[in-house]
Order: C-alpha cells, then structure tokens, then sequence
C-alpha cells in the first residue's frame, strides 16, 4: 500500500515539474558561408512554434565599389509562416534529424557555399554538413532557408537606400518583386514594415511605392505571388 501511494505521489510530482518546466520547442538551424556572397555568413534558426532567429555576419565591401552599400551585420528576431514552419519540421524528421550524410561527395561540383542543417528536439538531434545534396529534401529546405536569408537581406537593403539613397528604391524593389515570384525571396512579412514605410512615404517614387504595395499584396495574400 506504501509502495502504490509513493509510485502516485512520484507520478504527481513528474507532471508537475513538467507543467512547471515545459519543454524548449524543437529547433532547427541553418548555417551558410561563402564569402563570395552578401551576406556572406549567416544562421537562420527557426522554433517549431514559428518564431525564430536571423544572425548576419558583417562583411567587407571593396573600396573601388563607391556604389555597394555598407555591409552591415543583421541580428533580429524572424517569424516564419505556419506551412514553411510544417515544411522545415517534416523534412527534419524524415531525414532523421540531419543525423545522415547530406552531401553528394562529388569533388567535382562547383562550390556553392558552406552549408550545414541542424536538429534539437525531444525527440532527437542530429546535424550534416554539405556542400550540396542529392536529395530532393535536403536541396528543398535549403533553398528555402536561402530563401528567408535573401529576402531579410533584401529588407536591409531597402532600409538604408530609403534614408540614404530614395532614387535606387525602385530598381531594388523591382530585383525583389521579381526573385518573390520566382519563388527566390520568400517570408516577405519578416519586411513589412520597411515596406510599409516606403509605401507611406510621398517622398519616394510613385513606381517604387506601386511595387512595395504589390509586395504587400503579397504578404497579405498568404504569399501567392499576384500581378
């Protein structure tokens, strides 16, 4: 009789301590570098609950290009969509928690950057690191962590060519209009509001406000690209 009511009270208490203590949500994170890029290493890490993290190293900038903007670091707080979110988690699980060899191992591919998808859950851990992937899955996710890291990159861009340069807003906007609907810039409400700024802002170029409205357009729409 003892025994039962020390097993009950032990039970009791492991579920208050997990009520008290609940677990971190599973996370999954991407690294990238090559320096031949802008930025040219960053870390995508995205919450199973959708929230997440982009770290953007500060890169140099050559001093006979009097036209690149400053290449300014980035460390701000994402939020990824709930069917993006789905998608990351599913692909980490059906490729057990990155724990496989992700790279194709042809020395003869052309580089395409330092690439490497971690796991840390309950359920698991695991990470592969890869130049690129024969699988379909592991290509996929990463061109959609590319993706977000194209369009936060994008976002940073436009921040400063409207305090700084407002006569190049329109050939960027129009750089991303054109990679979102080619599915290259994705999860563009993580910008909404330096778009939303350019929108409200007279000073700029009617055509530049005209394309940051259809980005909008396009957040609001759940990221269907529309004409």
């Amino acid at each position: 009789m003892l025994a039962a009511r020390f097993v009950v009270s032990a039970a009791l208490a492991w579920a208050v301590c997990v009520a008290t203590h609940p677990q971190a949500p599973a996370t999954v994170t991407f690294r990238f570098e090559d320096q031949r890029m802008q930025p040219a290493k960053y870390t995508i890490t995205v919450h199973e609950d959708g929230t997440g993290h982009f770290h953007a190293d500060a890169g140099s900038t050559s001093p006979d290009d009097t036209a690149a903007l400053p290449s300014e670091g980035q460390d701000r707080a994402i939020q990824i969509t709930a069917p993006t979110t789905g998608r990351i988690f599913a692909t980490a699980r059906a490729k057990k928690f990155f724990a496989i060899q992700c790279d194709a191992g042809d020395a003869h591919l052309a580089f395409t950057g330092k690439k490497e998808l971690a796991y840390e859950g309950a359920d698991g851990h695991g990470n592969c690191s890869y130049n690129y992937s024969k699988d379909p899955r592991i290509e996929g996710l990463t061109t959609e962590m590319q993706g977000i890291a194209v369009t936060l990159e994008a976002g940073r861009r436009l921040e400063i060519e409207h305090e700084h340069g407002r006569l190049s807003l329109d050939a960027e906007l129009e750089t991303l209009e054109g990679m979102a609907q080619n599915g290259q810039a994705l999860e563009l409400e993580n910008i909404a509001p330096q778009l939303l700024a350019i929108v409200k802002d007279d000073a700029v170029m009617q055509r530049a406000q005209k394309r940051a409205r259809h980005l909008l357009a396009i957040i609001d729409a759940g990221g269907i690209v529309t004409k």
